[in-house]
């Protein structure tokens, strides 16, 4: 029997879990609205929108239950505020890699969100090949006579990415996460490639961004972009939903172990996790690389 999320927990703990429940409603709307104000001013002055899309919802009953047994805590409101981190998430899909980071250095500067923890699974993907930004920020939520500073986890990934884990997803859940080990690899092997492909994208892109209009001071001639630019799909053909805000019911469970959310996950090797850093590092601000701490190949 499953409950739904607005269902009190115990009876005497439904007053504080509604007011629970209406600040972290809050806080949704706060990020939100933070995000398509980032994303109006980039339109603006860079004529240019790296958000194509943002969705958001509240955890459900059974998944907060889940990850309270799986800590060994008690089903209780004031273990929930304390423990779980993502009861309200918000997840934002970027076009390139290089806007993930500039959107993350952007909610940062903000003087009212304070980050608590990040992951990258970017820089070091999951062994299973799932890549996505992590971050765990605190946001100020004023109420009549007081305001509470709220957690909220906020994902940041790439089409392709959401592509991937989507799919991912939903095949695992018909082996009730226990897939066999021929299917994980196909999967893990999918991952790479999207990983690739989101590289490529990046660099064309790039390309195109610095291509000079005088094709006697460019390497590439004319013909070269042009077939680039024609064999690129429109995103805004692709996604009709550009930069809107939806709700959704559940995001996909990444499941992690939180308590240690500012250190790196293993990587799929100790080689590719730093061949990835040197590539993409370079996209990342000055103000986030300071999160990180000391960064080696060991």
């Amino acid at each position: 029997m499953t409950t739904d999320k607005n269902e009190l927990l115990y009876y005497d703990e439904n007053e504080e879990w509604e007011r629970s429940l209406l600040i972290f409603n809050s806080v949704l709307k706060e990020i939100t609205t933070k995000l398509e104000i980032l994303n109006n001013e980039f339109k603006l002055t860079k004529q240019y929108n790296p958000i194509e899309h943002i969705s958001s919802r509240i955890k459900s009953a059974d998944s907060i239950a889940r990850k309270l047994r799986k800590k060994q805590k008690e089903l209780t409101v004031a273990n929930i505020l304390r423990y779980v981190n993502d009861v309200a998430g918000v997840r934002i899909i970027c076009s390139f890699t290089s806007d993930i980071y500039q959107i993350a250095d952007a909610i940062m500067r903000q003087n009212d969100v304070t980050v608590l923890k990040i992951k990258d699974y970017i820089l070091n993907p999951k062994p299973n090949g799932y890549r996505s930004y992590h971050m765990i920020v605190t946001v100020p939520i004023f109420l009549s006579n007081e305001y509470v500073e709220t957690k909220v986890e906020i994902q940041i990934r790439t089409i392709a990415m959401d592509f991937w884990a989507s799919l991912e997803h939903k095949m695992y859940y018909k082996f009730d996460g226990k897939a066999p080990e021929k299917i994980k690899d196909e999967l893990t092997d999918c991952a790479r490639i999207i990983s690739h492909l989101d590289d490529k994208m990046l660099k064309i892109n790039e390309k195109i961004q610095n291509y000079n209009s005088d094709p006697t001071s460019s390497n590439e001639s004319n013909a070269d972009i042009i077939d680039i630019s024609e064999s690129i799909v429109s995103q805004e053909e692709v996604i009709q939903s550009s930069g809107t805000v939806t709700e959704t019911n559940e995001f996909e469970e990444i499941l992690v172990d939180d308590t240690n959310y500012n250190e790196f996950v293993h990587p799929v090797s100790p080689e590719e996790s730093f061949r990835h850093l040197r590539e993409k590092k370079e996209h990342i601000p000055d103000s986030l690389k300071s999160l990180y701490g000391t960064i080696s190949k060991d």
